[in-house]
């Protein structure tokens, strides 16, 4: 089966209900109707082009909604598609062609500009032979990740990884989901869970609603057209704070948020089951493995650091640096098995060889595993603070900064001072009053006098990865710009 075979019933038999949303955008509120003619017209368009199945096509689209059509057109002939946030492709990565409504810098590869006619041509079904009836291992999608090099990876994933993983959405994400048929997500289609969701709303036959270009309008839209979840980052929750909260009338009638991508904070947890919605599912895992554990953020905001229980299907274990497991609750290397695993990256044996080891996938996150199998992670393995042989992971400096009444978010990394040696920096994003020699003083209280920072630079928001994890690469290019 085609994993668009679904989508395709829902098309014919519920055609004047609603398929996507995008408000404010140009084509603003899509059919199940009017998203098969498109899904046909795009078909033929690149059948015209001259693609055929087992091509490999990069996606590069700022209009949400004619990004996840073409996906879709795609996927129904059988041709590979990869979706991206940057130009930045991996290397060993081979595309056919290149598809994009922005100007894209590849004079290499073939670049294409899709607009709008692509979606209003010949619209008449496609012939039996142009369809693709896909073996379930044959590859469907390429999910690109960075992790915390900043270096791209290339995920691939097959028909029956992508129904595997979506099949596990019945109990990761409660047992609300569903039935929530209008789903808000923020993620976008380059991420693993932005594209699982695009495919499992639409196989329920319900409505996917993706941010429009004005905030306002978006928020407006949650009560005008009911939506009934959200599937977001903590830093998509930090905007939709900001937004609803610029809105105060605004009042959403939410069944469930959930969160993923990176550790839900506290703080964050208790405004948004008071401002948006109460029930607040949290969630880790990854492009590699999927979703790994979960639970309900109030059961476990206790916890600091705590991620969720671990799922059925999912075995998480805690080992040293040699490989041996680690008893409960001692803290050390976390490492991954399930069926959703992949078992390397595409094309790149080096990086593969880094964190793929027999049967395991290892993330680079390090923490502890309680008795009642509560997940807590503690940090990166990579992400250690060294200064002068002083070391502390980072989390455990931002913990101090969050707490700090005047701080919405932190970061901090290290920069090179005037005489070329490491100090400690911190990026904020600040609430209300800000003072940085109260903040300076706070941390002064909590932290060794070595790992308080030495400058504080503030900014109206900290760069993100397409998952909503805090992009530490991009922090001394913040500091940079800020400072000239």
């Amino acid at each position: 089966m085609n994993i668009t075979d679904p989508i395709m019933h829902h098309c014919r038999t519920s055609a004047t209900s609603a398929a996507l949303a995008s408000p404010g955008s140009a084509l603003n509120i899509m059919s199940y109707g009017r998203l098969e003619r498109s899904i046909h017209s795009v078909c033929r368009k690149v059948l015209g082009l001259g693609f055929r199945r087992g091509n490999v096509i990069a996606l590069f689209f700022d209009d949400h909604l004619m990004h996840a059509v073409i996906v879709l057109a795609l996927t129904r002939l059988g041709i590979v598609t990869v979706s991206g946030s940057n130009p930045n492709l991996p290397r060993e990565l081979h595309v056919d062609a290149v598809l994009t409504d922005i100007n894209f810098p590849y004079p290499a590869i073939r670049v294409l500009r899709a607009d709008a006619s692509w979606l209003t041509g010949d619209d008449s079904p496609l012939q039996p032979e142009h369809v693709h009836c896909a073996e379930p291992d044959d590859l469907c999608r390429v999910v690109l990740t960075s992790g915390t090099t900043g270096e791209g990876k290339a995920v691939a994933l097959s028909h029956r990884m992508l129904a595997s993983r979506i099949a596990r959405h019945q109990y990761a994400f409660g047992n609300r989901l569903p039935a929530c048929g209008r789903t808000y997500i923020d993620l976008g289609l380059p991420t693993s869970l932005g594209f699982q969701f695009l495919i499992a709303v639409l196989w329920r036959g319900g409505t996917l609603f993706v941010p429009g270009p004005d905030q306002q309008l978006t928020i407006r839209a949650f009560e005008a057209y009911r939506i009934q979840n959200i599937v977001t980052s903590p830093g998509g929750l930090t905007n939709l704070l900001r937004g609803f909260d610029a809105h105060p009338n605004a009042q959403p009638a939410l069944d469930t948020v959930f969160s993923g991508g990176s550790v839900l904070p506290g703080l964050l947890s208790e405004r948004v089951r008071a401002r948006i919605c109460a029930n607040l599912m949290t969630a880790y895992g990854s492009t590699e493995t999927s979703m790994v554990a979960a639970a309900l953020a109030h059961t476990i905001s206790p916890v600091t650091g705590a991620v969720g229980f671990v799922l059925p299907g999912a075995r998480v274990e805690i080992v040293d640096e040699s490989g041996s497991a680690r008893p409960r609750g001692a803290e050390g290397i976390v490492r991954i098995r399930s069926a959703s695993n992949v078992a390397k990256y595409l094309a790149n044996a080096e990086e593969s060889a880094k964190v793929f080891q027999d049967g395991w996938f290892y993330p680079g996150d390090t923490g502890y595993l309680r008795s009642d199998n509560l997940l807590v992670v503690s940090g990166r393995q990579k992400a250690v603070l060294n200064l002068g042989g002083d070391k502390l992971k980072p989390e455990a400096v931002e913990d101090v900064l969050n707490a700090f009444e005047a701080v919405e978010e932190a970061a901090v990394f290290t920069m090179a001072s005037e005489w070329g040696v490491d100090e400690l920096w911190a990026a904020v994003v600040p609430r209300g009053n800000f003072d940085e020699a109260a903040l300076k003083a706070h941390c002064q209280r909590k932290l060794p006098q070595v790992f308080v920072p030495a400058k504080v630079v503030t900014a109206a928001a900290l760069p993100r990865n397409a998952m909503g994890k805090v992009d530490r690469t991009q922090l001394p290019q913040l500091a940079r710009a800020k400072l000239n």
